[in-house]
C-alpha cells in the first residue's frame, strides 16, 4: 500500500470542518464517540457540530451519519477523569432527528457499553489482559459504573459468544455493573415517596410507579391505558391515542421530578427524561426479528418510549431501572414479577434482556447493591467526521433562538 495514503489525516477543504471521531455500535445502539478534547467547550458550538454530524434536523438524516432512528442518533463524549473513583468520564448526548436539539438529560447504557473499549482504543485507559476494568463516571447522572472489557495484547476483543437481543450475531461479553444506581436524578429511589401513586390521566385515575434508578422511569400497566403490552413499535407508533396517553404519564413524572411545572411542558422542555415504560404480564409473542418469545422466557413484558418513539428493544438503563423497581415492595413491577429475584428477565420487542440484580430490605427500605447487565460493542470506523461550516452557522443561530424554549436540566444543577 502507498504509505503516503496512510499519512493523510484529513481532507483539506475550506468549506468543511474535520472532527476526530470513532463510529461504534454500543449494545443495540450506534453512534459517534468523541474525546472531550476534540470538541469545543462552548455548549452551543458543540451541539451544532453534533447536529451537523448526524444530518439533523432532517427526518432521514441523509446529510449526516445518523440513521433516522433514536437508537442511531446518539453520541458519547469521553474524557480522562480527575476523580479518585473513576478512570474516565462519559457524557451521553441524544441528538435530535427532526428537532435541532441535543439532550444530555439521563444516561444511555447501550452507548455506555462501548465507552470502556473506546477509552482503551484512544489510550485513556491501559488495557490489561485478559480483562480490563474501567470505572466510568456518568456526568449525566453523576454515578460510577464499572465496565469489564475483554482484552488481548492490551486491545479490546470484539468476537465472542455473547448474544444480545436486537443485534445480529455474537460478540465479546462486556459486563456493566451499575452498583447502587438509585436516585439518578432526584437523589431518591422513590421521588414521590410512594411505590405507587394514583394519578388522573384522561379523566381516569390509574396507578403509576415512578422509580429513579440509573435513569428515572415511570411505569404504567398496559391494561390501564387500553393496550395489551405486546404491541410492536409500529403498532404503538400508529396508535395516536396510546402515544398521547403515554406522554401524559411521562409529563406527570416530569413534574414530580421538578423538571417542569406543568405536565404539558415536558415534551418541549425535557423530551428525554424522565422516560415511560408500559408493562404487562408475560405471554407468547413474536419478536421484531421473527423469533418466538415464550411466556416462560420472561418475568414481565415491557415496552419503552425513547424521545417519544417506541424503542425497538430496551434501554440498558431502562432494564436496570425495571430490575430495581421489581424489588420495590408494592410497585407495579413487583406485583407482576412476583417478588425479589436474582435475575429479572424483561421481554421487549426484540427478545429478552436479563439483569442480575442484588438488593435487600433494610429497615423497610430497599437497598440496591448491584445491577449487572451483559452487552457487546464493536468498532465500525475511525477517523474524521466532516461538517459544513455554513450549516454550523445556521444551527448556531437556531440554537440561540431556542435557548429559552428548552429546559435541558443539567446534572450539575439537579440533585443527582
Amino acid at each position: 500500500m502507498d504509505q503516503s495514503i496512510l499519512a493523510i489525516t484529513t481532507v483539506d477543504c475550506p468549506e468543511l470542518i474535520a472532527v476526530r471521531a470513532t463510529l461504534m455500535r454500543g449494545g443495540s445502539s450506534k453512534g459517534l464517540y468523541f474525546l472531550g478534547s476534540d470538541l469545543p467547550t462552548d455548549r452551543e458550538m458543540r451541539d451544532a457540530i453534533l447536529l451537523a454530524s448526524y444530518g439533523s434536523p432532517d427526518a432521514r438524516q441523509v446529510d449526516g451519519i445518523g440513521g433516522a432512528d433514536p437508537l442511531t442518533s446518539k453520541a458519547a463524549i469521553v474524557s480522562k477523569s480527575q476523580r479518585d473513583d473513576a478512570d474516565v468520564e462519559y457524557t451521553f448526548c441524544q441528538v435530535g432527528i427532526e428537532d435541532p436539539a441535543v439532550s444530555t438529560g439521563g444516561n444511555c447504557g447501550n452507548m455506555l457499553s462501548g465507552v470502556g473499549a473506546f477509552a482503551i482504543l484512544r489510550g485513556i485507559v491501559k488495557g490489561v489482559d485478559p480483562l480490563t476494568t474501567v470505572r466510568i463516571f456518568t456526568t449525566n447522572t453523576q454515578q460510577v459504573v464499572i465496565a469489564s472489557i475483554p482484552t488481548l495484547n492490551g486491545m479490546p476483543v470484539w468476537d465472542g459468544d455473547c448474544a444480545i437481543a436486537g443485534v445480529p450475531g455474537t460478540g465479546a461479553t462486556i459486563r456493566l455493573d451499575f452498583g447502587d444506581c438509585s436516585g439518578a436524578v432526584s437523589g431518591m429511589l422513590l421521588p414521590t415517596g410512594n411505590s405507587v401513586d394514583r394519578v388522573l390521566i384522561n379523566h381516569q385515575e390509574i396507578p403509576l410507579s415512578l422509580i429513579d434508578a440509573a435513569t428515572p422511569f415511570v411505569f404504567v400497566r398496559a391494561s390501564d391505558i387500553g393496550a395489551t403490552g405486546y404491541e410492536t413499535p409500529d403498532q404503538m407508533r400508529s396508535n395516536t391515542s396510546l402515544m398521547n396517553t403515554l406522554e401524559q404519564v411521562r409529563g406527570w413524572a416530569a413534574v414530580q421530578l421538578g423538571i417542569v411545572s406543568k405536565p404539558e411542558e415536558a415534551l418541549a422542555k425535557s423530551p428525554n427524561v424522565p422516560r415511560v415504560m408500559m408493562i404487562a404480564p408475560t405471554a407468547d409473542y413474536e419478536s421484531m426479528q421473527g423469533n418466538s418469545v415464550l411466556k416462560n422466557d420472561a418475568d414481565v413484558c415491557v415496552r419503552q418510549l425513547s424521545m417519544q418513539k417506541p424503542h425497538k428493544a430496551l434501554a440498558v438503563t431502562g432494564a436496570a431501572c425495571a430490575a430495581v423497581a421489581s424489588a420495590v415492595p408494592g410497585s407495579l413491577l413487583q406485583q407482576l414479577v412476583g417478588g425479589i429475584k436474582d435475575v429479572v428477565r424483561l421481554g421487549h420487542p426484540s427478545g429478552v434482556l436479563r439483569v442480575a440484580a442484588k438488593s435487600s430490605l433494610e429497615n423497610g427500605q430497599v437497598k440496591i447493591h448491584s445491577a449487572q447487565i451483559e452487552r457487546t460493542c464493536r468498532l465500525l470506523m475511525d477517523g474524521f467526521v466532516y461538517v459544513r461550516k455554513s450549516k454550523i452557522q445556521t444551527l448556531l443561530q437556531t440554537l440561540k433562538n431556542n435557548h429559552d424554549k428548552t429546559t435541558e436540566f443539567s446534572s450539575a444543577s439537579a440533585a443527582d
